[in-house]
């Protein structure tokens, strides 16, 4: 289904709030926790054991999350997902079961004219490139990459060759923005926006809880995390989940410490995953605000407390940084 972003964002906050919802119809597929880029506000660097997922349980997640109802899916969570050789191969083998609609975010630096349109061709329906700062100076100090020509220069050609092929995927731009790259947003949407369809800024957050160090780049403001909505809950338990390289369910798109795994789908299905205990007893402390102890506590609060994960059995804990010797 090809919405808007704003659209998409308000299907997501108008979750159904329940210990049990109806299982999702839009879930993420992390393909991979490995990144070409380091940026300093994102919590990727610090992941251990970064691994890409094996083209069987792929097939066989993607298989059985089809059957059991989700039509739209995000093929992104923690990594890059252009750094998935099969990448091509995945988008035209879910194509091919049925899903409905397939997106993806990307730092945009391997969305060559070569990958970008083997992705495209195979059938995705909408790619968002994530530029974080709005010259090539700043952009360098961000993403610890000097790769912003060559991002502005893959958009570009995203956006020729739909004209060219007249294929109907949409295109977008997000920038994650601080007190040291504010000042660029305009700059970088002026430079943008003839090539995409919707512009979609936003002010730094602290990656759900597990980036606090963020606060020494920009004040992050308590009590507002992401997708709350006016219900003042999270709608990400409830509205759907995220599939790890690993193949775990997570409750979040970005638990990059493991602290929010549900399941293990490698040991059990995902409707029962969805159903399970500890999956419905997460909701229930999100419903009642009894969120002490969890990596959500942090988020919610922009504190950095310690977290006593769902599954410690599963569970990537990992030290902070100090990112402004990074920023400097």
């Amino acid at each position: 289904m090809k919405m808007t972003i704003i659209e998409r964002k308000k299907r997501a906050v108008e979750a159904e709030i329940s210990e049990t919802p109806d299982f999702p119809k839009e879930i993420f597929f992390d393909l991979t926790s490995c990144c070409n880029h380091a940026c300093v506000f994102c919590a990727n660097p610090l992941i251990k054991n970064k691994i890409t997922m094996k083209p069987d349980k792929v097939k066989r997640l993607l298989k059985e999350a089809y059957d059991c109802g989700v039509r739209d899916l995000g093929l992104y969570a923690t990594g890059e997902s252009f750094l998935v050789n099969k990448l091509p191969e995945y988008i035209k083998f879910a194509k091919g079961i049925g899903y409905e609609y397939l997106f993806i975010t990307t730092n945009g630096a391997l969305a060559t004219p070569i990958r970008a349109k083997q992705a495209l061709d195979a059938g995705l329906d909408s790619i968002k490139f994530s530029i974080s700062a709005g010259t090539r100076e700043t952009y360098a100090k961000i993403h610890q990459k000097d790769d912003f020509d060559k991002v502005i220069e893959n958009l570009k050609w995203v956006s020729r060759y739909r004209d060219e092929s007249q294929l109907s995927y949409r295109i977008y731009v997000t920038m994650v923005y601080t007190d040291k790259t504010k000042d660029e947003v305009e700059l970088l949407k002026d430079i943008v926006m003839p090539y995409i369809d919707e512009w979609d800024p936003h002010s730094l957050n602290n990656q759900c809880g597990n980036m606090h160090e963020n606060n020494e780049l920009m004040e992050i403001n308590a009590n507002d995390p992401r997708g709350r909505g006016k219900r003042n809950i999270c709608f990400q338990p409830f509205q759907g989940f995220t599939i790890t390289p690993e193949g775990y369910m997570s409750a979040c798109v970005l638990d990059y410490s493991k602290d929010l795994i549900v399941a293990d789908l490698n040991k059990t299905s995902m409707l029962e995953a969805w159903n399970n205990e500890t999956y419905r007893s997460f909701r229930r402390r999100h419903i009642e605000g009894n969120l002490k102890d969890s990596i959500c506590f942090n988020c919610v609060n922009n504190k950095n407390e310690p977290v006593v994960p769902l599954m410690p059995e599963y569970a990537q804990h990992f030290k902070s940084i100090d990112i402004l010797d990074i920023t400097k």
